[in-house]
């Protein structure tokens, strides 16, 4: 296979790669003493032999390179070509992959030729009064996120044939309100919150025990459309999908920040599931993994699960990490100058060059395999080389503290998360996801509530704590006609739990011994009628 390669004069390949910083352009002629820097270290090692120079001219004309500098040029290698060369003029294969190779020299980067400053628009100024915390949560899972867990919750109880469910979105809320709540006030089993000894009425007042217990029909996705794995279609995130995107989407609204950071979460989770992962280095080492761009404050603006090797397309030959990096930063605005930060693992030559060509600087760690043919001392050698005699200070390189800076993003907003999480431990995992929408959503909001502030020029913000407080206490609300006070304490009645009268089997209200599944539907309750006793007449006479 030929490259494809572009042919360069020795005086040509000299001018290219000699010129000093903000010296003469490539269409200004220039002698070989104005070339030459006097800066440069005379050593034999700089120069080796390139076929490019071989029949120009004599080695020993090439000027002097530095030692201390890295640069690279690369050629495209196009798996469908012949022996020729191809013209420029003709054109080229579009999204067929491309294999690169990398020629390393040792000179200094032309500063010139990079221009880092950020050209993105600036942010919208701030609303003129700072809302409510339920109106930041509403940003990231609005109303259509609980009507549609509801509508879904029903249909599913319906297809389990279980009773009527009935639960509208403004109990979804409530629903969720109740989690967030627990995350503040914890105790050991959810359970405790209604039992005599424990009773937390903030939250057992709300919704009577059995009535929480809906979360067993809680669903966010018709069965009825599943695909099977193997079938064109299938979807191991089908179950959750439609509230991921939602919250997918209003995040993606907010207006990005100039630095962001692609890192990896951990959905913490034990049970049995083929997409769970393990990473040795999280807090949370078990879990479903979630790749995450996320910007230099902890604001998440774009997520994707990882599911297996069908999570991203390697449409690019970049493999499956370079696809996540560019599945992640597909919505950043391009030619602007936005700046990503990775680690090592997503790292490769050729991902770097793909982000420029998009507008997007990178400052990225790399792994040693991945330098495409630039030989470094081994971790052995510099081993035996010794530590040297003396301590000497070294200035911190200004991209080691700039990558510092910015590279923390997702490690922000996954501690955020990790102080209230929500950790109830359901069996269904997609149930996990939903928990982990509801952190992300209010860490976001809390985020840009700050965010806001910051903008006013306000320093005093409500703590995260409280944040979720009022979130929680506004979402318990919403529904409710009267006090929450006034609820009596008690064996709940048929007022209390609407779907209570479709039970197959209860106590009667008057009575208290007997079993019965007769009710008066105006009365709410239950009232034995049998040939011994017929409370259901004694207890209207009474009334």
């Amino acid at each position: 296979m030929a490259g494809r390669r572009k042919f360069y004069t020795a005086r040509e390949a000299i001018e290219y790669i000699c010129l000093p910083d903000g010296a003469l352009s490539d269409t200004e002629s220039i002698s070989d003493d104005e070339i030459a820097d006097p800066d440069f270290e005379d050593s034999p090692e700089a120069y080796e032999s390139d076929s490019s120079f071989d029949d120009d001219e004599p080695l020993a004309a090439i000027p002097k390179a530095n030692l201390k500098h890295l640069d690279f040029e690369i050629h495209n290698i196009h798996a469908d070509s012949d022996t020729e060369v191809p013209d420029d003029n003709e054109p080229q294969p579009g999204p067929a992959p491309v294999n690169k190779e990398f020629s390393w020299r040792q000179r200094k980067p032309p500063a010139a030729d990079i221009d880092s400053s950020f050209r993105g628009p600036a942010f919208s100024p701030p609303p003129d009064e700072i809302p409510s915390p339920k109106w930041y949560f509403d940003q990231f899972m609005d109303k259509s996120v609980f009507e549609h867990i509801s509508h879904q919750s029903n249909l599913y109880a319906v297809m389990k044939n279980a009773p009527e469910l009935k639960t509208t979105p403004s109990e979804i809320e409530q629903f969720i309100g109740l989690h967030i709540l627990m995350t503040v006030v914890r105790m050991p089993s959810y359970r405790m919150y209604w039992q005599t000894a424990t009773r937390y009425d903030p939250i057992a007042k709300v919704m009577g025990r059995k009535r929480f217990d809906l979360r067993t029909y809680i669903h966010m996705n018709d069965n009825t459309n599943v695909k099977q794995k193997g079938e064109p279609g299938y979807d191991p995130l089908f179950k959750v999908r439609p509230v991921l995107e939602k919250v997918r989407a209003n995040c993606l609204k907010v207006e990005p920040e100039e630095n962001h950071s692609i890192d990896e979460q951990m959905i913490p989770f034990k049970g049995k599931l083929g997409m769970k992962q393990h990473i040795k280095n999280k807090p949370q080492k078990w879990g479903i993994k979630v790749f995450t761009r996320a910007g230099v404050t902890g604001l998440v603006y774009d997520f994707e699960v990882y599911t297996g090797k069908g999570t991203v397309t390697n449409e690019r030959g970049l493999g499956v990490a370079g696809e996540v990096v560019l599945r992640l930063i597909s919505e950043v605005p391009k030619g602007l100058n936005y700046k990503c930060f990775f680690d090592n693992w997503f790292t490769s030559p050729e991902l770097i060059v793909e982000l420029k060509k998009m507008g997007i600087l990178t400052v990225a760690t790399i792994n040693r395999n991945r330098l495409r043919g630039c030989t470094l001392k081994s971790d052995k050698e510099l081993s035996k080389a010794g530590r040297g005699k003396q301590y000497v200070e070294v200035d911190r390189p200004h991209i080691v503290k700039v990558y510092n800076h910015n590279m923390g993003g997702v490690d922000l907003a996954d501690m955020f998360a990790a102080l209230y999480r929500i950790d109830i431990h359901p069996r269904r995992w997609y149930l996990r996801i939903l928990y982990y929408l509801i952190d992300l959503s209010l860490v976001n909001c809390w985020l840009l509530y700050r965010h806001h502030l910051n903008q006013k020029q306000e320093k005093k913000y409500m703590p995260l704590l409280d944040f979720r407080v009022q979130v929680a206490d506004a979402l318990i609300k919403v529904g409710k006609q009267a006090d929450l006070n006034s609820r009596k304490r008690g064996r709940p009645s048929l007022e209390d739990d609407p779907t209570s009268h479709q039970a197959k089997r209860g106590r009667c209200r008057l009575c208290k011994n007997g079993y019965t599944q007769m009710a008066c539907l105006k009365c709410k309750v239950l009232l034995c009628f049998t040939k011994d006793k017929n409370c259901f007449l004694e207890y209207h006479m009474t009334k």
